[in-house]
Order: C-alpha cells, then sequence, then structure tokens
C-alpha cells in the first residue's frame, strides 16, 4: 500500500511534468541555431536532417533483406487490421523524441545570448501523401522574464523627454 505522503509526492511530481510540458513553444526562426552537444545547426537544418533520417529508416525497412520480415512490417505499418472484414488504413506514422526533452541551447536571432533549455522532436509522415514534416519545440531552463506592458511606453522618446523634464 502506499502512504498518503508519497502519494502527495507521485501526484506532485506528475503535477510538475505537465506543467513543464505546457512551457515548449514551437521554433519558427528557420535562421535560429541550435546547439546539441558539440554539433551546431539552423533549426531549418535541423529539421531537413530529422525528416532524411526519418525517410532513410522507412526507406530501409522497405528494402530489407529478409523479404518476409519485410512485408510484415509494410503490411503492419500500413493497416491496421481487427479481424478479416474491418482494416483500418493507417494515416501517419508519428515518431517523437522522449518526453522529458533533450539538453540543448539555442541561439534565437535578436537574443542577447545562448539560451539553455530543453528539445522536442516529432516527425510525421503520412502514407498518402508520402510527405514527412518535422517539427520543434524548445522549453528555457529559465523562464523568461515577463514584460511588463509598460517596458515598450518606458522607450518611447515621449517617455524618456516627460522623465527628463522631472
Amino acid at each position: 500500500m502506499v502512504s498518503n505522503r508519497k502519494q502527495q509526492k507521485i501526484v506532485k511530481t506528475m503535477n510538475e511534468e505537465l506543467e513543464t510540458n505546457k512551457n515548449y513553444a514551437k521554433l519558427d526562426g528557420e535562421d535560429d541555431v541550435l546547439l546539441l552537444g558539440k554539433a551546431t545547426f539552423t533549426v531549418r537544418r535541423f529539421k531537413e536532417l530529422v525528416a532524411r533520417k526519418f525517410d532513410y529508416i522507412l526507406l530501409s525497412i522497405e528494402a530489407a533483406e529478409n523479404e518476409s520480415r519485410k512485408k510484415a512490417i509494410y503490411y503492419w505499418m500500413q493497416s491496421l487490421s481487427i479481424n478479416e472484414e474491418t482494416t483500418i488504413p493507417a494515416g501517419d506514422i508519428n515518431w517523437s523524441s522522449p518526453q522529458e526533452g533533450i539538453d540543448c541551447q539555442i541561439l534565437i536571432i535578436g537574443a542577447k545570448g545562448w539560451q539553455k533549455g530543453k528539445l522536442k522532436i516529432e516527425v510525421n509522415r503520412s502514407f498518402q501523401s508520402g510527405k514527412t514534416q518535422t517539427s520543434i519545440k524548445f522549453c528555457p531552463d529559465l523562464p523568461n522574464e515577463p514584460i511588463s506592458p509598460l517596458d515598450d511606453i518606458r522607450q518611447s522618446e515621449e517617455y524618456k523627454k516627460l522623465s527628463n523634464n522631472n
């Protein structure tokens, strides 16, 4: 039997994980730079490499030497056969990186410097179109400082003139 204290700790950990997952944001800056270990990539290039590797793996399955294994894997991936009368065609193959994320740093164009955080990768391949889409999300280790709605006003020329007059 699990103690009440242990249950509370488990619930707290699960809530923290859920909260962390909410902080991931999709990386749209194609020219932003990722640092993974010692390797650097632009976001655009990293997406291309991930998609290319994913396609290579799928093509390797299709070209497997053992013909019966190849057919079984390919058949399994194309549809879900419930019984003899019911077969559901596959729509997409989805792959995602570990839930806890991958340690990395990002240099966002216009930012002051490198930001440490976690990276999540999602790759989707459609059986119908044959296209592969890659999504990269980032969550900073330290949250960005909240931006005050007054910051824009404080930076305006009118505000500077008023504050200099006092």
